[in-house]
């Protein structure tokens, strides 16, 4: 099942895009928490709910406790295993795990800020950079990822990344310049403590949800002075690019104003 295409809604998840998914569930789940704020009890509810999904998907078989299970533990079961569940319950659930995640978020708050860069390329890192971009389900048209292990999933359509970030860095002394590090749309202006999972955005007439932190990998080492590119790790601070999930298609071209709501 691994190399087939699920069709969840309007996004497509082909080859191992369900599996990854599945193998990231703990890592996603502690993304969805970072930055503070969020109600002890409706965390509680939302994890369980989460385990609740998971635990349907793994049917009896799992023979796991929920009492004592994680959703890291839960989703490495389910990610080996893969090829063996059913494939409308997998459907279901590829589904399932995005609304009840949105169900931990308030977005009360509101911040804007500007596209300064748009980039794509046809595979590989630096990105280039290009006016304007037409937008669909499973990102921007034309673009393409060199390796599909760790990128490509329909909740890492857009990779987006802080303008004034990647010129601390620069001021720093890191060789890194917008589009380098693989991200497909810079933004100006914007607080980037506050973009972070959960977080709806506006971009154009695009409107998509934040999933989960961009992990650095050793393909952005050349960017960085020593090779240190876990410099850009969400675990150092506000200084991760994002990654989100195209809720309405459209265009966005340089200049456009962003909004997020957190």
């Amino acid at each position: 099942m691994s190399r087939e295409t699920i069709v969840v809604d309007n996004y497509t998840y082909e080859g191992t895009d369900a599996q990854r998914t599945l193998l990231n569930l703990g890592e996603i789940w502690q993304h969805h928490l970072s930055g503070g704020g969020l109600d002890a009890s409706r965390c509680a509810a939302v994890e369980r709910q989460l385990v609740q999904a998971a635990h349907r998907l793994a049917g009896t078989e799992a023979n796991l406790s929920l009492n004592d299970v994680s959703l890291n533990d839960l989703g490495e079961w389910l990610g080996k295993r893969v090829d063996e569940l059913d494939r409308a319950a997998l459907t279901n659930f590829l589904g399932e795990l995005w609304r009840i995640l949105e169900s931990l978020h308030t977005h009360a708050g509101e911040y804007h800020g500007v596209v300064s860069g748009l980039h794509a390329s046809g595979g590989g890192v630096p990105k280039l950079p290009i006016g304007s971009a037409a937008v669909g389900w499973s990102g921007i048209e034309g673009d393409r990822q060199g390796s599909r292990v760790h990128h490509g999933r329909p909740w890492q359509a857009l990779c987006m990344w802080s303008d004034e970030v990647i010129a601390g860095f620069a001021a720093q002394g890191h060789p890194i310049l917008p589009g380098y590090a693989g991200e497909n749309i810079t933004v100006r202006g914007l607080p980037w403590e506050v973009a972070r999972p959960g977080a709806k955005v506006t971009i154009g007439s695009v409107e998509a949800t934040v999933t989960a932190y961009a992990i650095p990998c050793s393909q952005n080492e050349a960017w960085f002075t020593g090779g240190d590119f876990e410099l850009m790790s969400h675990e150092r601070g506000p200084v991760s690019r994002i990654y989100a999930r195209v809720d309405r298609p459209g265009t966005i071209t340089l200049g456009d104003s962003l909004t997020l709501r957190l």
